[in-house]
């Protein structure tokens, strides 16, 4: 009972204990930060890839006309929900004199896309109208656009020509960054700004691709040009395809890119997308993807099974880039966990030089409880048990401190870029325009013990020393 009665008194007495507190403290709120701060960005990554890609992925090279049967065949499954045609090819954009910028031309079919919120939300004009979001150009976009076509008839001597709705350029949906830059300091998109060039825009976009050459006549690969008009914009949250996406139907984009084989069909290869339905895992939804590609394949494409067993059929999380990315960011974290526990060293260091100040100061009580009866060992647990309570009080705070920082950290770091004049977090340098707030509460246990072991380590050589000072000496010291 004396130990812990002890250990309370220098913890509450000594005030010099405080910074050794404090510096527990900042340490374990710096690695709560850290971790959460990483996991977090690793996990909206995690969900932004697979609400994007899907939670599984199949490529297929089918005729175009049998994509339709392949959605709906594996859509009967009922570990599916959503099963969504896309497809991507590198291209240029030219916005206007002297804009022009290399982009991804999705295709996408906008009525199964719209169906998840992460989509549809992010529409800038038809995320809240009701019913199915589209291409179609508007009456006010035909008008212009018939009226850009008749100037462009009319300079190559084409006057006079009817122009019906087949004619007008292509409806795209591009990323908001394609239209707008972010505010410096806000990091925000004027969307009333962007709404209204939308509005006001006289002119299509031209988008210039590479089409590879016909596999029946192997011709060499040729270059297109075709004109769309942005019906609207979409923000995913994501930069990287905020800013350089430009989605198409995906018809559209099958007539531009596929090829025409041997019999005279078109071909085109298509990706999946599949997302299960709530309760199925990924395995599940794997096996079902793998169920419906073997009816559709023998019944429709009349396919021997070892070619069907060929598709490949994977997470979404295990395709390369998001493999990659999230395995660098693993080490990005383990190498910050890494520096910062060279900072618990020093908070080590710290108390241990708190501590022996304090055994120097107080060689005459552990000689007066040594001549009562106290064992080397219990003086020495009486120190280890003080440099113990620092770690938990500051372990304890540091958890305190930790969390609340996380979950303001935009808040705070808000206030920071205001206070400085720039943005510190930037959606074109960290991906996300948000900072991840969500603390990782299966790291707090560790890095508590963390703590509490590394104030107990710097009492560890001053308990020592008190244990084996002599009553006689200590007493004869004051």
């Amino acid at each position: 009972m004396y130990k812990i009665f002890l250990c309370l008194r220098y913890l509450c007495k000594r005030r010099i204990a405080f910074f050794g507190t404090a510096a527990v403290m900042l340490s374990v709120a710096l690695l709560i930060i850290i971790t959460s701060l990483f996991t977090g960005f690793i996990h909206l990554f995690e969900d932004h890839s697979q609400r994007f890609w899907g939670q599984v992925i199949v490529g297929i090279d089918i005729p175009s006309t049998d994509y339709k049967t392949l959605i709906d065949t594996l859509e009967q499954n009922p570990a599916i929900e959503t099963a969504r045609p896309h497809m991507t090819h590198g291209g240029l954009l030219y916005l206007g004199e002297g804009k022009a910028r290399g982009v991804q031309l999705v295709g996408i079919d906008l009525s199964r896309r719209a169906r998840d919120d992460y989509f549809r939300a992010g529409l800038l004009l038809q995320s809240q109208v009701q019913g199915v979001p589209t291409f179609n150009l508007s009456d006010d976009a035909k008008t212009k656009s018939r009226a850009w076509l008749q100037k462009k008839m009319e300079r190559i001597g084409r006057t006079g020509q009817t122009i019906d709705d087949k004619d007008l350029p292509i409806g795209a949906i591009v990323g908001i960054g394609v239209l707008g830059q972010p505010d410096d300091l806000t990091d925000e998109y004027d969307k009333a700004a962007i709404a209204r060039e939308l509005a006001d825009r006289t002119d299509p976009m031209v988008i210039t691709l590479g089409k590879s050459g016909d596999k029946a006549s192997d011709s060499a690969p040729e270059k297109l040009k075709r004109t769309c008009w942005p019906v609207d914009v979409v923000q995913i949250g994501q930069h990287h395809y905020d800013s350089a996406t430009v989605y198409l139907p995906i018809e559209y984009l099958m007539e531009l890119t596929g090829t025409v084989d041997g019999d005279g069909v078109l071909r085109s290869g298509v990706q999946v997308q599949i997302t299960g339905k709530p309760g199925y895992a990924t395995e599940d939804v794997i096996a079902a993807t793998r169920a419906g590609l073997g009816v559709f394949g023998r019944t429709v494409l009349k396919w021997p099974d070892h070619i069907i067993a060929s598709i490949p059929v994977v997470a979404s999380l295990e395709i390369g880039p998001v493999r990659d990315l999230t395995r660098e960011f693993n080490k990005q974290l383990v190498i910050l966990q890494v520096i910062v526990g060279f900072i618990c060293l020093v908070v080590a260091l710290l108390i241990f030089v708190i501590l022996l100040m304090i055994v120097m100061q107080k060689q005459r009580d552990i000689g007066i409880i040594r001549a009562l009866g106290c064992s080397r060992w219990g003086v020495a647990w009486i120190f280890l048990g003080y440099g113990a309570c620092i770690g938990l009080v500051g372990s304890g705070l540091g958890v305190g401190l930790g969390i609340w920082a996380t979950w303001h950290i935009n808040g705070i770091e808000g206030f920071l870029s205001q206070l400085l004049g720039f943005k510190i977090w930037k959606s074109g340098v960290y991906m996300f325009s948000q900072i991840p707030d969500r603390v990782d509460v299966s790291s707090l246990l560790w890095i508590v013990i963390v703590g509490i072991v590394t104030a107990t380590l710097g009492a560890f050589l001053p308990a020592v020393r008190a244990a084996r000072l002599q009553p006689v000496v200590t007493l004869r010291h004051e």
